[in-house]
Parts: structure tokens; sequence; C-alpha cells
């Protein structure tokens, strides 16, 4: 089953997962405390929302890495490392807490009544389209939430 983070019933099922969390939630794999997962998506995803459309083609390497993480791969590795400029570790507050929540929420949001559509760039997987851009938030969102057991 591919989910996408373009349907509105999903996006609920995600703030239902994400509502569980708490401020003292601990994560299961990974070094990130649960605000600065929080902030790491919050940052990630606005940058997709606001990501300029692709110019350039996918190289082979990007092609072949996006046919199996879309196709033969199930979930995100739990141990993947993303773009520098998303690494949140040691950077936020934990007293944002609620703050992180609430943008997560607003943002998450957004993706259920879009108006324009994904069309930008990811460093390795190349360019994406709509439909894979909403794949590929969902895949990201159900990772950070199980990485936290929600």
């Amino acid at each position: 089953m591919n989910k996408t983070i373009l349907n509105p019933l999903v996006v609920k099922g995600i703030l239902e997962r994400a509502n569980q969390l708490r401020p003292d939630s601990q994560a299961l794999w990974g070094k990130m405390t649960v605000t600065e997962m929080l902030s790491h998506c919050n940052l990630a995803h606005q940058a997709i929302l606001k990501a300029p459309k692709a110019t350039e083609k996918a190289t082979l390497k990007q092609r072949f890495v996006k046919i199996y993480f879309f196709y033969f791969k199930r979930e995100f590795p739990r141990f993947a490392k993303g773009p520098t400029r998303f690494d949140m570790r040691g950077k936020v507050d934990a007293q944002l807490f609620e703050e992180e929540k609430s943008r997560f929420f607003e943002i998450v949001k957004k993706f259920a009544y879009m108006e324009n559509q994904m069309e930008g760039v990811h460093p390795r997987l190349g360019p994406l389209n709509h439909k894979y851009w909403g794949r590929f938030v969902w895949r990201h969102l159900d990772h950070h939430l199980r990485q936290f057991g929600v």
C-alpha cells in the first residue's frame, strides 16, 4: 500500500498519532529529542512546500534510488541521514515542545488541501512530482512517529 500525505484521511491519522507525543517521549532509535524531531519535520516539510519547480533531470543513480525507495523499500531506513540543514540535534530548546508540535500540525494539514503541485528536487531521489512527494512526506512522517513509538 502506498499511503500519501495528500489524502485528508491519512493526514488525520498522522495528526492523531502525533497528538500522542509528549515532551518526555523517548526515541526508540536515533539521537533526536521529540522537540528536535518535530522541528526537523517542520523545517523539512516547509521546505518541500516552498520548493521551486525542478529544472534538471534526475541522474541515473537518482533514478535507481527512486525506484528502490518507492517500489522495493517499505519504510525509511532507521538511521538515514538527511541534509545537514535539517539536522536539529542540540539546536532546539525542549521548552519549545508545544510550539513545535502546534507548528507541526499546521504544516501537515497544508498537504491535504494543496492548491499547487509539488515539483521540487530531493537531494537523493532527484526531481519528484506531486504524487511522489505525497508518498515521500508520508513515509518521512511515519518514520519519525514510529521513532517515538506512535
